[in-house]
């Protein structure tokens, strides 16, 4: 049975002069060869594009499917025999339609012929064809005799040129009718002397009853790829319309980022003219107010003269004292304008920055876009093309032709099949640009205030874990806290803002020798990302508590022994989830937990201990190393190329212990000394380039590591402890 499409091509007229054209050569197919996806090429262009390759493959130029080289090379290709009825009758065709003369079998005369005997495989001039068809010993003849009349008339169909053509010889006795078909041997056409010869025992079948199981076996095949057509000819469509809603996005970003960038300008300069206003007007006041008291103790001073020189003399000092505070009152708004100079000269920069950042993003969607347009493009030729073959083939009704092409029809369906059903999940987002605006807050560098805000003691968290490693937070308020349990357990507690324990697992450490630390981070709104020594990594679901896992070692065949994972983050512009270690490699796996790549830190860095995306970078934290630093990293290629280092508090040998980043881009490291032979820890708050210290401050002891918690519309830096299991909240407020 075939489709609507496959049954209206049953006549010759039907097929497009391209159908028998070669792509290489754009000249009708000569000794046509056959690939796997069942596009055909002459035997000379398939051998040259062969000779080509270099790995022993071959991709198709039209649909750009590998297909396997024979070991005989493209001898060993399957002949399109179906293809060579057909371009054998267009010949004939051609010759009729301009009236060619030829030598007629029987009379030998060269006249213009009206008859084609495809049993002689000669031609026949009027008379002579009338005697061909009636004559008795040429009974088996007629069958096979084509007069000019049903060429002309452009409606012989494809079942009926099979029925013109004779049954194919036997491959090795080619003077012998082929009876049977070899199975065993690619559907091979054999006589009954092969039986007993080169194909005894062999699975050989009748041509008729081979010829219907071929076309049971493709009837399914071709309903299932039926079901995918309206999917596939739709997505060209979706590809435009995500294009056209990316080019919008792209317009309203920027448009945004400059409106942004212009209304906080024209704020930092009408208050740059106001203070100048102040300024001038000040030391004007200040000169005249100066002067007349200059005279009237001058003038005092000659009236009293020895008597009041004492008197003089304190009054110009209070008076010099006076004025000199006024003056440095004034130097204070020298001060703010030199801050709001440099304020302006930031936002300038960032907005250069976000610019570039949004051109890369644009860029790179595109580009998905682009790819997705020309996988697209070559799946549909190459759905066409299997449309079109099938359709002649099927509609030639011929059991020989059925045999021989439809097994190659059914493999080249079902690859075809699976590709339709890829998905292009990069669709649901290629319209949209999600990068940082530019900051509202024109005058402040956000703050930590010099108290702590509250601490909170986790209520029945010391009785289930030794430590605390790693804290996350969750946009529905909770805290997610990983660490040790117990010695060959790790934890997962789930915590409200109150403290209390809202869940608890416990997991076994596996192909472990150390303790069983666990890191965390956030990836959407009810999971996190945890990795835990030795080598897992995982996705843990907050709600449910269901721990999906995978082992780095199982697909990184390289894995050292002495090898550990140390930190964990989440890169959501790329939904990739990257994976730090005791060495120098780091390694990128997508949402799935499947492995991508790994990308090596420059020679500077010895291992990660804690690291964070920020604008397309990634921030390493040093602890252990030997000169331990934070330090900003490319993210674009393999090999990571050190941006920049980070400033250290003071001069003590402060190593960095974790990072985190606020929802305005503000950096802030918690940092850790040894001073006086106490332990000390210092946060520090870095510029939204990480390039300049804004403000510090000495917080716990103990604290192991921060992150930002988003609650009531709020951000707060939130610092965990490791042993005494308490949590510092501190509220992020503009200066």
């Amino acid at each position: 049975m075939s489709t609507p499409t496959m049954a209206s091509l049953t006549s010759l007229k039907d097929l497009p002069d391209d159908f028998f054209q070669c792509p290489v050569c754009l000249d009708q197919l000569k000794e046509p060869k056959q690939l796997q996806c069942l596009h055909r090429y002459c035997k000379d262009c398939l051998k040259a594009v062969i000779g080509a390759s270099q790995d022993g493959s071959v991709k198709c130029p039209m649909c750009k499917q590998d297909n396997v080289v024979p070991e005989n090379g493209v001898d060993d290709f399957k002949t399109d025999f179906h293809m060579k009825s057909m371009l054998e009758f267009r010949i004939l065709q051609k010759c009729f339609g301009n009236k060619d003369l030829k030598k007629c079998i029987s009379c030998s005369k060269n006249t213009v012929v009206s008859a084609y005997c495809f049993k002689c495989r000669e031609f026949l001039c009027d008379e002579c064809y009338e005697v061909h068809v009636k004559s008795k010993m040429l009974t088996d003849h007629q069958p096979h005799t084509l007069k000019l009349d049903d060429i002309e008339t452009k409606n012989l169909t494809l079942d009926k040129l099979a029925a013109l053509t004779e049954d194919p010889m036997c491959h090795v006795h080619v003077n012998e009718n082929a009876k049977l078909c070899c199975s065993t041997c690619g559907n091979l056409p054999i006589c009954v002397i092969c039986t007993y010869s080169q194909h005894k025992g062999h699975d050989l079948h009748g041509v008729t009853e081979l010829a219907k199981s071929e076309r049971e076996l493709l009837e399914p095949k071709l309903a299932e790829l039926n079901i995918h057509k309206v999917k596939l000819y739709e997505l060209p469509k979706k590809v435009k319309d995500t294009t056209i809603k990316l080019k919008e996005s792209v317009v309203n970003v920027t448009e945004n980022l400059i409106n942004q960038h212009k209304k906080q300008a024209d704020k930092i300069k009408e208050k740059l003219a106001k203070l100048n206003n102040v300024i001038n007007l000040g030391i004007s006041n200040i000169d005249n107010l100066r002067r007349e008291e200059d005279i009237q103790t001058r003038s005092k001073f000659e009236m009293e003269l020895f008597q009041l020189r004492v008197k003089y003399d304190n009054i110009s000092r209070a008076t010099k004292k006076k004025y000199d505070d006024k003056f440095n009152e004034l130097e204070e708004n020298r001060n703010d304008m030199e801050q709001l100079s440099r304020k302006l000269e930031s936002l300038d920069f960032n907005l250069k920055n976000l610019t570039e950042t949004k051109e890369q993003l644009a860029r790179r969607k595109t580009d998905e876009l682009t790819e997705i347009s020309e996988n697209c493009d070559q799946l549909i030729k190459q759905y066409e093309n299997f449309t079109a073959t099938t359709s002649s083939v099927l509609a030639s009704k011929d059991d020989w032709t059925d045999v021989h092409c439809i097994p190659d029809i059914r493999t080249a369906c079902k690859t075809l099949i699976e590709n339709t059903k890829i998905e292009y999940p990069a669709l649901e987002s290629c319209h949209y640009l999600s990068i940082s605006d530019v900051t509202e807050d024109i005058y402040g560098d956000v703050a930590i205030p010099v108290h702590e805000e509250s601490v909170v003691d986790v209520v029945g968290l010391k009785d289930k874990c030794l430590q605390i490693n790693d804290i996350a937070s969750t946009t529905d308020g909770n805290i997610v806290i990983t660490g040790i349990a117990r010695e060959g357990y790790s934890h997962i507690t789930v915590i409200n803002m109150k403290g209390k324990v809202i869940r608890h697992d416990q997991f076994q450490k596996d192909r472990s020798r150390y303790f069983a630390l666990r890191y965390c981070c956030s990836l959407s709104n009810l999971k996190v990302v945890t990795a835990c020594l030795r080598d897992e990594v995982s996705i843990y679901d907050v709600h449910g508590g269901v721990l999906s896992k995978r082992n780095i070692s199982d697909v990184i065949s390289e894995w050292p022994r002495n090898r550990c994972v140390r930190c964990v983050a989440f890169d959501p512009d790329n939904s990739h989830i990257i994976v730090g270690t005791n060495s120098k490699d780091v390694y990128v796996f997508d949402y799935r937990l499947n492995y991508s790549h790994t990308m090596t830190l420059p020679d500077v860095i010895k291992s990660s201990d804690d690291i964070i995306v920020h604008r397309g970078s990634l921030l390493v934290c040093e602890y252990f190393g030997y000169r331990p630093k934070a330090y900003a990293i490319t993210m674009d290629r393999p090999e990571g190329k050190l941006i920049y280092e980070f400033t250290t508090p003071d001069h003590h040998n402060w190593r960095p212990r974790s990072v985190c980043i606020d929802k305005n881009d503000f950096i802030y490291i918690l940092w850790r000394a040894y001073i006086r032979s106490q332990e000390r820890r210092f946060l520090v708050q870095y510029s939204q380039d990480g390039r300049k210290v804004l403000i510090g401050r000495a917080v716990v002891g103990d604290a192991a590591c921060v992150t930002i918690l988003e609650a009531d519309n709020t951000d707060k830096i939130l610092v965990a402890t490791s042993k005494s299991k308490k949590l510092y909240t501190y509220v992020l407020a503009a200066r």
